[in-house]
């Protein structure tokens, strides 16, 4: 993951959302997960690629994934383009190894909670 711009390679994105797949099935009855802290830089940077006027009906989408090394839960945020059929299609980078894409990013620097919880939120 590059650290200046919280950007992850392809590669890594794909290998979080496989292992977030193959555990979660049996995955909530051991861990607790409630939600994801998001850093304002991955959601304007995603913007950011997807235009300066993306219209009303644009969207991002959010994966989850585990990056198996830490065992920490994560939150994969991508920009999307609607196709001629009104399909959402994910704006990825050209090369799955390149955490900087050629114009395209896969953004994660989100914080699980807990442990960074809002302890007084009605919503945990």
């Amino acid at each position: 993951m590059s650290q200046e711009d919280k950007k992850i390679s392809l590669t890594t994105a794909q290998e979080w959302t496989k292992e977030w797949r193959s555990v979660e099935s049996d995955y909530n009855k051991h861990n607790e997960l409630n939600a994801f802290l998001i850093p304002i830089q991955d959601l304007q940077g995603v913007l950011e690629e997807m235009g300066p006027n993306p219209g009303d009906d644009a969207y991002v989408r959010a994966y989850l994934g585990v990056n198996s090394a830490t065992n920490e839960e994560k939150l994969i945020i991508v920009g999307t383009q609607k196709d001629k059929s009104g399909v959402y299609r994910d704006m990825l980078p050209e090369n799955a190894s390149d955490a900087e894409g050629n114009t395209n990013s896969i953004w994660d620097f989100t914080q699980r909670c807990p442990p960074r919880c809002d302890d007084s939120s009605s919503l945990n």
